[in-house]
């Protein structure tokens, strides 16, 4: 049971599940299942790393044994290298043909469908076939099997190594060991219950990965004991790419090592990248480019580099060959607004625009045409401004001077206030008419409530022209002119005229809006309201 401190295998697992966990905790939408994709991606590249490095020290300690004079002790040592080999590839086999077993699964049997999003959603199959099948139970079973024959053949060489089992319940890894809800769980239900196929592969992987590492330590501890700690010779020769990751976005940069997987202390290899010489430090060159692409299928195309690897071997210049393949995903733009189909005409429309899969990567320039520009007040943030007339506005995205795609809006005019009045500081009710001679009329200009809560510096409204006319006996019987933008018309000019029975008339031909950089628009418009005077 896991207790006092927490060994690094333990962390490992616990920050293992708090990113799992915390992946499913975003409902699963298609760029959370890709985290998973390259999370099982980057594991599998580390294991090819680790199965190839393995094979070659069992090598060493075989021939360091021989050089030895193939002594009866060295030679326990070869042979429970081999069983430490043996057991390996066989716990690997297994876990291998449970991965392809449940993910055809949920696959309906069909092998090109596994990594297509609606089969990496699916998680009844794989809880199914894992938990409610009990193959999850028989896994725990045979992973302790492993752990113990791995302890067994350590003691037998004298080796007093012990590892802990590979198959943890909740209650046995700290990070859950306090938590209510998931501490009674079972290695099978925490790992794999109602979990999506994209994390189950992940999972499966991850555990393939850790038994790695258990051989790789096994297989240092045993060379330890005939001197072949360090790889002696070049008797089997192959170079190795090792991504950060194998999936980049188009506009990131592809990072890798790149190095010969046997190799020796005085080795000082020659290393180029489609041509070009790379920097090596410990036997590694430094690989990192810019990924670009266009053939996208499905957001993904497949890209390959090749590299060349040049060592001496007794004076003798040998030359590796690789070509590797990696995928790059097509980046995709996400612009938050309030109002994000449309954009209003000279108003300043505040776009946040992300590339998530860019990450910490992501440094935007923006080009817009069909509309000004101004910088907004964080990263990401552009303020844009279609200009009169204009029906569409393009949005072009680079980050770190790499293009990464245009975002088209349409663009239409600002909605229409609505015209009221009141009378002398009251709502005026027209059923019922206003009782005396009225003193003043305000005119208001009501925005539209959607467009005043998202756009408020832009949606100031007043009366620019018209006229207040006193109707007697249905004749115009005077005028009060409305030039400028005003609130409130005085309507002493016309007080002495007024009459019980009377009715002022108000007319509206054009109102100006002043906009978030306080400019006046002039918009034509026509409208008009009756007052009755009781």
């Amino acid at each position: 049971m896991a207790g006092g401190k927490e060994t690094p295998r333990q962390k490992m697992i616990g920050m293992m599940y708090l990113v799992l966990t915390a992946l499913l905790a975003l409902q699963i939408k298609d760029t959370v299942l890709e985290k998973f994709v390259l999370m099982e991606a980057g594991l599998e590249t580390s294991n090819e790393v680790y199965q190839a490095s393995n094979n070659q020290i069992v090598q060493s300690i075989d021939k360091a044994a021989q050089d030895q004079g193939g002594k009866e002790s060295d030679m326990r040592v070869v042979s429970a290298a081999k069983e430490t080999r043996q057991k390996t590839a066989e716990i690997i086999e297994y876990l291998s043909k449970t991965k392809q077993e449940v993910a055809l699964m949920a696959a309906g049997g069909d092998e090109s469908a596994i990594y297509k999003r609606s089969t990496l959603k699916k998680y009844e199959e794989p809880s199914n076939y894992l938990v409610e099948n009990k193959n999850a139970y028989e896994m725990k079973t045979r992973l302790d099997t492993y752990t113990d024959e791995m302890n067994a053949i350590m003691s037998s060489i004298g080796i007093n190594k012990s590892w802990e089992s590979l198959a943890l319940d909740a209650n046995e890894i700290d990070f859950y060991k306090d938590n209510p809800e998931e501490k009674t769980k079972d290695f099978a239900n925490l790992n794999f219950y109602k979990t999506p196929l994209a994390a189950v592969l992940a999972q499966l992987t991850f555990i393939e990965n850790q038994i790695y590492a258990h051989e790789s330590e096994a297989l240092g501890l045993l060379g330890g004991r005939v001197g072949a700690t360090a790889v002696k010779g070049f008797d089997q020769i192959t170079g190795t790419v090792l991504p950060v990751s194998n999936i980049v976005t188009a506009g990131t940069e592809f990072e890798a090592d790149l190095f010969l997987t046997a190799s020796n202390s005085a080795l000082e290899p020659t290393m180029t990248y489609n041509g070009s010489k790379l920097t090596v430090e410990n036997g590694r060159g430094k690989v990192k480019f810019r990924a670009s692409a266009t053939n996208y299928v499905d957001n993904m195309s497949k890209q390959t580099f090749k590299a060349e690897i040049q060592y001496s071997d007794g004076g003798e210049i040998k030359t590796v060959p690789i070509t590797h393949e990696y995928m790059v995903a097509k980046p995709v733009i996400q612009v938050e607004a309030e109002a994000i189909q449309n954009l209003y005409q000279n108003a300043a429309n505040i776009l946040q625009v992300n590339v998530p899969s860019l990450g910490p990567a992501y440094n935007p320039t923006f080009t817009v045409q069909g509309a000004d520009q101004r910088a907004g007040s964080k990263k990401g943030e552009v303020v844009v401004i279609p200009t009169t007339g204009t029906r569409n506005v393009t949005i072009g995205v680079s980050s770190g001077g790499a293009k990464i795609g245009d975002k088209a809006f349409t663009v239409k005019s600002i909605p229409r206030p609505t015209f009221k009045v009141t009378v002398d500081g009251k709502v005026y009710n027209p059923e019922r008419g206003f009782d005396g001679i009225p003193n003043s009329v305000s005119l208001i200009l009501e925005p539209d409530p959607d467009f005043l809560k998202n756009f408020p510096k832009d949606a100031r409204f007043f009366v620019s022209k018209g006229k207040v006319m006193l109707v007697q006996n249905k004749r115009d019987s005077g005028t009060i002119p409305i030039n400028g933008a005003i609130t409130e018309v005085n309507l002493a000019p016309l007080k002495a005229k007024m009459r019980s029975g009377d009715r002022l008339v108000i007319i509206i031909e054009e109102y100006t809006r002043l906009n978030f950089a306080d400019q006046n628009e002039v918009v034509k418009y026509s409208d008009s309201k009756d007052i009755n005077i009781n």
